[in-house]
């Protein structure tokens, strides 16, 4: 995004996350021409998911701006006052609104650009084979990012299912008849899904935001301003490697993701597993201690 270019906003804009409304952005207000202030509602640190996303880089990589392009940013409205030699970090989590305040408010002042003296000279032409190249490695990303979605949406339904299987409680038949040996068995397995579902958790956060990056939103406008057009620009190879980098970013994410799948389902299956064992077990101990009930009944 070329800030320069964004018009000051006449009221506030929504941001979504999976398409719902979690916080709102203004541009340029008045007489503060390189200022963006962002407003986060108390509700979204009351999501449970959401809580973890909200950070300053994550915010302005929704809109397209770099954290490089930041010249400074405070808080107003937060839960408590913050030493200004404990300033947190772009990437540290927002700290909630306080009682008093409905929102919590961002204001991020922009670096100015740079004078037209300082402009860098015309770009050197790029041959059409690094053109190529460079095309294909952003393809790859694509294509890559396309299956991470995928997979994201996977893993979230196998997070589901462990996590209602880890919650599952004894009623019944089930809890006064079960062997002790079988519920020891399955409270192991469930314990094992404790463990897992974190994962899970952390992997979907990753999957979500890795299109949100600085330098994925950085490439992603290269690539409509300049690549597909072959309109040359600086630092041709640099940006080759930076494609490089987020696709072995992309394939490490997606077989972790492959594997935390893999063991989502196979936690489930073994907590499912020795569930039905339990309640066979517990079905059959079940009818032999009213059959001999019974039967002693009759004797009397």
């Amino acid at each position: 995004m070329d800030f320069a270019d964004v018009p000051p906003s006449r009221q506030w804009q929504a941001l979504k996350y999976r398409g719902e409304p979690c916080a709102e952005v203004w541009f340029k207000p008045e007489n503060q021409p390189l200022a963006v202030v962002f407003r986060v509602p108390r509700a979204s640190f009351d999501h449970e998911e959401l809580a973890g996303l909200l950070t300053a880089a994550n915010l302005l990589g929704s809109v397209g701006i770099s954290v490089e392009l930041v010249d400074s940013w405070r808080l107003e409205g937060a839960a408590g006052e913050t030493p200004a030699d404990e300033q947190p970090t772009l990437d540290a989590n927002l700290p909630p609104p306080s009682e008093q305040a409905g929102h919590l408010q961002l204001i991020v002042q922009v670096k100015p650009v740079p004078k037209e003296a300082d402009q860098p000279e015309a770009a050197p032409d790029i041959p059409e084979a690094k053109w190529n190249e460079i095309e294909a490695r952003w393809n790859a990303v694509l294509g890559l990012e396309a299956s991470l979605e995928t997979l994201r949406i996977s893993v979230e339904g196998a997070r589901a299912e462990l996590d209602s299987a880890s919650r599952r409680v004894l009623t019944g038949d089930d809890k006064i008849y079960a062997m002790n040996a079988d519920v020891a068995q399955w409270s192991k397995a469930k314990n094992r899904a404790l463990f897992a579902l974190p994962k899970a958790r952390e992997f979907i956060h990753r999957a979500t935001w890795a299109t949100s990056s600085p330098e994925r939103k950085k490439l992603e406008e290269l690539f409509k301003t300049h690549i597909r057009g072959r309109i040359p620009f600086p630092d041709a190879d640099q940006v080759l490697e930076q494609l490089e980098h987020l696709l072995k970013e992309r394939q490490v994410l997606a077989a972790h993701g492959t594997t935390v799948l893999q063991d989502c389902k196979g936690i489930a299956a073994d907590v499912q597993g020795c569930l039905r064992t339990l309640q066979s077990n517990a079905s059959a101990n079940a009818i032999r201690r009213r059959a001999a009930a019974n039967s002693r009944g009759r004797m009397g």
